[in-house]
């Protein structure tokens, strides 16, 4: 016969015929509330995207987000976000501040999921919140009072309420707005603060949206959208250009097959460099996580992830990743309600890294190498200036030069914009997709010439020399650079275009015997 002792793990305890013990609540309202108050996101931002994820799903194309002063002493700043979506009825709205009470839980077509940011987000930041929809004449009011539930120990929430007289003027046919009061967990205590970062961050959140059309604004000024590939936006933080395809992977996930789309940017080290520290982290260059991850075209996260073994080196502020996943594979990612991190499941993790880190390693080399490029330039910038100060001297260049080939379309864009007259020439070093020893353009007045770093007459004579701590050496480093303008300047003088063609085969002859010469072994 079977022990007690033996029996127990076998099976299913089955329900006792007679109770015989109290029956509890499956949550105590008051303790869940306070403990749900420390999700834990890692900004106000963030808190507030699972409010602007309700708009845009709601239709909006219009969403605000206000930081004012608030009266309270102990609470100085209210935040309030509105838009002009669907809005809600009261039998919408009295769900909308339940936890899991959405009416789109387990969606997976789109932001939400959960039914748990409203709250979530908001009691984060706040001890009071107030939600205000309407959709037509009517405005209806619900609200999550920490002190009503903690103090007064109330298990359900107050019934909504038609407001006579809201705290703002509806400017739509339809729209919420949440208001936070009593904000308690501010990461910063001016208002000013708060908008600046806000802005920064929802630009780089919802920088697909706003391109797309979604006015967002804070405090009434447009948030711009901000790329941290640095690839599509205007003004000087732009200027990466795209390393490689867009890599495209279809998985399994939990209800079906999603994609998963990755690409990556180099950073312009040859233009950026030089910038000054504080200019670097103000535009994002240093300092900031360089992968990104969206999720239904809305960032979730941004960190070091997918790199497999290798770790994150200074280097590795030159360039960036962007991954972009469907909602159908979160249980790969480890998305929670909070969508604000990933945790990747192990075989995310050698799916992707098998991919990403050797692009990882190599994007790294290749700043590396650039760095190295740059190390040498003192004596190409001496060169420069003095072959400038016998520009008066020499006949002019053409006016109608060549359009630049498109092989060294780069080289340009590596060039800060060029100032006619005050400076005629630039030399700079890069890995030509050439053989041979220097190729020559001609932009805005400017003699652009770009030694090859991979020809013996860069590699073996002119970088040993310019790299050496002899100044002497540097001399004779400046010295072949004027002597690579002079050839170089002597083949665009040539007004005919036949006349330049026949000057460029003899360079790349030239370039050809030259290496082969420079590679005999003694």
């Amino acid at each position: 016969m079977a022990t007690a002792t033996q029996l127990r793990g076998q099976g299913e305890t089955k329900t006792p015929a007679r109770p015989r013990g109290p029956r509890l609540a499956l949550v105590d309202p008051a303790n869940f509330l306070l403990a749900t108050r420390d999700t834990g996101y890692k900004s106000t931002a963030l808190a507030l995207a699972e409010l602007i994820d309700n708009s845009l799903q709601a239709g909006a194309t219009e969403v605000g987000v206000e930081v004012v002063s608030a009266r309270h002493g102990t609470f100085p700043i209210e935040i309030s976000v509105s838009d002009n979506g669907r809005g809600m009825g009261p039998h919408t709205l009295a769900a909308a501040l339940t936890f899991g009470g959405s009416t789109r839980f387990g969606d997976r077509s789109s932001l939400g999921r959960y039914g748990m940011g409203l709250p979530n987000g908001a009691l984060s930041r706040a001890r009071r919140v107030e939600v205000y929809s309407w959709t037509g004449a009517s405005v209806w009011m619900s609200r999550l009072d920490v002190e009503e539930i903690v103090r007064r120990r109330r298990r359900t929430l107050p019934p909504v309420t038609e407001v006579d007289d809201p705290p703002f003027v509806p400017s739509a046919e339809s729209g919420t707005v949440v208001r936070l009061l009593r904000c308690d967990r501010l990461e910063h205590k001016r208002v000013s603060t708060v908008v600046r970062h806000l802005s920064a961050e929802l630009g780089r959140i919802y920088r697909d949206f706003i391109r797309k059309g979604c006015a967002l604004t804070v405090n009434g000024s447009r948030v711009a959208p901000s790329d941290p590939l640095m690839l599509d936006d205007p003004g000087r933080s732009a200027g990466a250009r795209q390393f490689g395809d867009t890599l495209v992977y279809r998985v399994a996930g939990a209800d079906g097959e999603g994609q998963i789309e990755v690409r990556f940017s180099e950073l312009p080290v040859e233009r950026w460099h030089g910038l000054a520290s504080s200019e670097k982290r103000r535009l994002g260059i240093t300092n900031a996580p360089p992968v990104s991850v969206l999720r239904a075209d809305r960032e979730i996260d941004r960190g070091w992830f997918f790199m497999g073994t290798k770790r994150r080196e200074n280097y590795d502020d030159w360039w960036r990743c962007e991954v972009r996943f469907e909602p159908v594979l979160d249980e790969l990612f480890g998305i929670t309600h909070a969508k604000q991190a990933i945790a990747p499941t192990s075989e995310l993790l050698d799916l992707l890294a098998s991919d990403l880190e050797p692009i990882g390693r190599a994007l790294n080399g290749r700043v590396r190498r650039r760095f190295e490029l740059l190390k040498v330039s003192t004596p190409l910038g001496n060169a420069e200036r003095l072959a400038a100060r016998a520009e008066n001297g020499l006949p002019p260049l053409p006016r109608n030069p060549e359009p630049v080939p498109p092989e060294l379309e780069s080289v340009v864009a590596s060039c800060e914009p060029t100032r006619s007259g005050d400076h005629p020439y630039r030399v700079v070093v890069s890995e030509l997709p050439t053989t041979a020893a220097f190729e020559t353009i001609v932009q805005q007045g400017t003699l652009i010439v770009a030694l090859n770093s991979r020809h013996p007459l860069y590699r073996d004579l002119y970088a040993p020399l310019a790299a050496s701590e002899d100044s002497g050496n540097q001399d004779v480093a400046m010295h072949v650079a004027l002597t690579v303008l002079a050839a170089a300047r002597a083949e665009w003088l040539d007004p005919r275009r036949a006349g330049r063609a026949a000057r460029r085969r003899f360079r790349q002859s030239w370039s050809d015997v030259l290496a082969s010469f420079f590679n005999v072994q003694p």
